[in-house]
Parts: C-alpha cells; sequence; structure tokens
C-alpha cells in the first residue's frame, strides 16, 4: 500500500512505501506513518530517503546541498591577540626597567600555546618568538644592570 507524503519543511511530496524513518531532500526526518497526507495512490512523486533504523543503512544515495546548512561557514585565520601584547610588552620593558617583562614571557608562552592548538585557527608564532626574545634580553640585561649598581 503506498501514500503520499508531504514534507512539513519544504512541502515536497514523497511516495511512501513502508513503515520506517525517512529524510527529505531539504534535510527534514520524518517517521512513517505518523504524518499521511490524503491524496490518492495515483499521484506520482518521487521517493524520499529511507533510512534503516537498526543499521543506519541508506537504501537510496541522495546529494544534500550543504551549503544551505546556516551554521557551515569558512573559517578565518587571525592573527593571535597574546601575541600581539607580548610583542608590546616586550618593547615597553626596554625602557622600564624589565617590569613588564615577565608579563611579556608569560603572554608569549601563552601565544604560542594557543597558536599550536589548531581549534583556535591562530596565526603569529614569529611575533610570539620575537617577543620572547626581546623579554629575555630586556629581562636578563636590567637584571645584570641591577646586579652591577648593588
Amino acid at each position: 500500500m503506498t501514500f503520499i507524503y508531504t514534507c512539513q519543511q519544504c512541502g515536497k511530496q514523497y511516495t511512501v512505501y513502508e513503515e520506517g524513518d525517512y529524510i527529505c531532500d531539504c534535510g527534514d526526518r520524518f517517521h512513517y506513518p505518523s504524518a499521511i497526507s490524503n491524496l490518492t495512490t495515483n499521484y506520482t512523486a518521487t521517493a524520499p530517503l529511507f533510512l534503516d533504523s537498526s543499521s543506519r543503512s541508506v537504501k537510496r544515495h541522495i546529494q544534500f546541498k550543504h551549503s544551505l546548512r546556516p551554521h557551515i561557514t569558512k573559517v578565518q585565520i587571525k592573527d593571535c591577540p597574546l601575541a600581539k601584547a607580548s610583542l608590546i610588552c616586550a618593547f615597553l620593558s626596554l625602557p622600564f626597567f624589565g617590569i613588564l617583562a615577565i608579563p611579556a614571557l608569560l603572554l608569549g608562552f601563552a601565544a604560542r600555546i594557543m597558536i599550536s592548538n589548531p581549534r583556535y585557527r591562530y596565526t603569529g608564532d614569529g611575533v610570539a618568538i620575537a617577543a620572547l626574545i626581546i623579554a629575555t634580553i630586556s629581562l636578563s640585561g636590567w637584571g645584570m644592570w641591577l646586579l652591577k649598581t648593588l
């Protein structure tokens, strides 16, 4: 026995032959026979995608248009803000007696960790390394000067 099902999401009509879980072309899932329209069996419609719920196998393969899904966007790669802040602190530590060298070192190491993590998709590893080098030179230079004066 065949029935006609109308998708609640897109309005497309399907000829349904057996009970089970289906997926419409628009991606909406439905279960037959919960919502059966009143059209006659003489109406010809396309067959929906049938999912066997026990093995999750698909009888008919349909290409989904992934561009219609709003949550899929292009991934943007940005510069790491911690690397920039580390570089600023490193440069400011030179005239200010190395006080900002410790925050520059901490921000530089945190930036390197964030850049190495693929989840964040940050760039700027060279900036973080430069900030670490400048902060180390500043801290050691001001430390030597302090030891000489005492």
